[in-house]
C-alpha cells in the first residue's frame, strides 16, 4: 500500500497548489496560457531524474508514448486553467477529478484489460459521485453550468490520457525513463504559446506603480511555492501510477477536493481580500454530503 500513502501526500500538496493557481489566475496571470507555459517550464526540472534509473537505450515506442503523455498533460493543464479562470476552484477541480478516473478506467480496460475488484469499483463510484456532487456551482449570478465545465471535462479527458500513457510506459520501462521524456514532451507542447504576443508580455510584466510592483512581488513568491507543491504532486502521482492502476490513483483525488473546499471556505471567511468564493447554505450542505461520499470511497479503497 506504499502507493496509497504517496497519493495521499500528493493530493494534499495539489489541493494547496490549486488554491494558489486560482489566486494567480485572478491576481497575476489573466491569460491561462501564461500559467500553463510557466508550469510546463517548471516541470523541466523533472529531467534531473535522468540520474536515477534512466534507460538511455529505450525503444522509440517508449519514447513516443512518454512524449505523448507529456503533451496530453500540458493540454490538460491549459483546459484546467481555462476552467478555473471561468469558474470557482471548489467546483471546477472536482469535475476534472470526476472525469479522470472514469476515462482512466475505460482506457485501462481497453489497453491493459484492467478489471477492478468489487471494493475498488464501489470506491471509484463513491469517489466520482462525491466529486460530481461537489462540482455543482452556485454564484451570485445564478446556479448551474457554464463554459468552464466544458473546459473541465476536456481537461479531465486529457489528464486521464496522460496518466494511462504514462502507465503503459512504466509497465515496460523504468519510472525515470518515462518521466523524463514526458517532461520534455510537456514543454514542447507549451512552446507554441510563445507565438502569442500577449503571452510573451504576460511572462515579462513591467509593473509601473508601487501597488503593481508589490502585486508582482507577491505573485512571484506565490508562484514559487505553487510550483514547488505542484512538483511534489506531479512526481508523487507518476510514481504511484508506476506502482499500481491509474484508475485507483486518480480516484483518490476526492481527498484533494475535500481539502481544497476547506481551504477556500476558510479563506473566504477569514481573509476575503486574499481569496473569496460565494457559498450558500444549501451549497455548504451539498458539499458536506459530497465529502461524506468521498470519505466512504476512501474507506472502501483502504479495505
Amino acid at each position: 500500500m506504499l502507493w496509497f500513502w504517496i497519493v495521499i501526500a500528493s493530493q494534499f500538496a495539489q489541493a494547496v497548489a490549486l488554491f494558489l493557481d486560482k489566486f494567480l489566475l485572478t491576481k497575476n496571470f489573466p491569460k491561462p496560457a501564461v500559467l500553463t507555459f510557466l508550469t510546463a517550464a517548471a516541470n523541466l526540472f523533472g529531467v534531473l531524474f535522468v540520474f536515477w534509473d534512466f534507460n538511455f537505450s529505450a525503444s522509440w515506442q517508449i519514447i513516443g508514448l512518454s512524449i505523448l503523455s507529456g503533451i496530453a498533460f500540458t493540454v490538460a493543464l491549459q483546459f484546467l486553467y481555462m476552467g478555473l479562470k471561468r469558474g470557482e476552484a471548489t467546483h471546477i477541480t472536482p469535475l476534472v477529478g470526476a472525469v479522470v478516473p472514469v476515462v482512466s478506467f475505460f482506457l485501462s480496460f481497453l489497453w491493459f484489460g484492467e478489471v477492478l475488484t468489487q471494493n475498488q469499483t464501489i470506491a471509484v463510484v463513491l469517489l466520482v459521485f462525491g466529486a460530481l456532487l461537489i462540482s455543482f456551482e452556485t454564484t451570485r449570478k445564478g446556479s448551474g453550468v457554464h463554459i468552464g465545465y466544458l473546459w473541465a471535462i476536456l481537461g479531465g479527458i486529457f489528464f486521464a490520457l496522460s496518466y494511462v500513457l504514462a502507465r503503459a510506459v512504466f509497465i515496460d520501462d523504468t519510472f525515470s525513463t518515462g518521466f523524463v521524456w514526458a517532461r520534455l514532451g510537456g514543454f514542447i507542447a507549451a512552446l507554441p504559446f510563445l507565438l502569442s504576443k500577449s503571452v510573451r508580455a504576460g511572462l515579462l510584466p513591467k509593473p509601473k506603480t508601487k501597488k503593481q510592483k508589490q502585486t508582482a512581488k507577491t505573485g512571484l513568491i506565490v508562484l514559487v511555492i505553487n510550483k514547488g507543491l505542484a512538483a511534489i504532486y506531479f512526481v508523487g502521482m507518476n510514481f504511484a501510477i508506476s506502482l499500481t492502476s491509474a484508475t485507483l490513483v486518480n480516484a483518490l483525488a476526492g481527498l484533494q477536493f475535500a481539502l481544497l473546499f476547506i481551504l477556500v471556505f476558510a479563506s473566504t471567511k477569514l481573509i476575503p481580500k486574499f481569496f473569496n468564493e460565494y457559498f450558500t447554505r444549501t451549497e455548504i450542505i451539498q458539499q458536506i454530503i459530497a465529502l461524506l461520499f468521498i470519505i466512504a470511497g476512501l474507506g472502501f479503497m483502504v479495505i
